[in-house]
């Protein structure tokens, strides 16, 4: 298991965990949320900070304070969570220029046009995995804003 490579960034995981988490227990606080899903709390409060940022959640300081969703989980995808924590997805820098490399000097690159194929299966299926399919029924619908 040493050779294996994740396509996620391990804050990209965290964020689409811990919103899990907020959808299934509102009100929940960043330390219990970091401690049930065994990540380091600091780390946490980093990912969180940015969910803030993106409107997906409301976080409250002090003794009655907590997390919880500001967005429906039916409206937030796998790819609206990865891009808001990271910046859009894509497979290879070459996707994003006019010309890459191999283009200038062959006049082509069939390996940009895989990549491109790549990237749109990717955010497409990304796109179509909503927040409430992946939490427990019952509490993905009560904790929508």
């Amino acid at each position: 298991m040493d050779n294996l490579r994740t396509l996620l960034k391990r804050e990209e995981s965290y964020a689409i965990h811990a919103l899990v988490n907020i959808a299934e227990n509102p009100g929940t606080n960043a330390a219990d949320i970091a401690s049930h899903l065994k990540m380091p709390p600091a780390f946490m409060a980093k990912v969180l900070r940015k969910l803030v940022m993106a409107g997906y959640i409301d976080s409250q300081m002090g003794r009655s304070g907590g997390v919880s969703l500001k967005v429906d989980p039916r409206d937030i995808s796998l790819l609206n969570i990865i891009e808001a924590i990271s910046g859009e997805v894509i497979l290879d820098n070459c996707q994003t220029q006019e010309q890459c490399a191999t283009q200038e000097h062959k006049g082509h690159c069939n390996l940009k046009l895989a990549w491109i194929g790549a990237a749109l299966g990717i955010r497409e299926i990304l796109g179509k995995i909503k927040l409430a399919q992946l939490c427990d029924p019952c509490q993905s619908s009560a904790s929508a804003a």
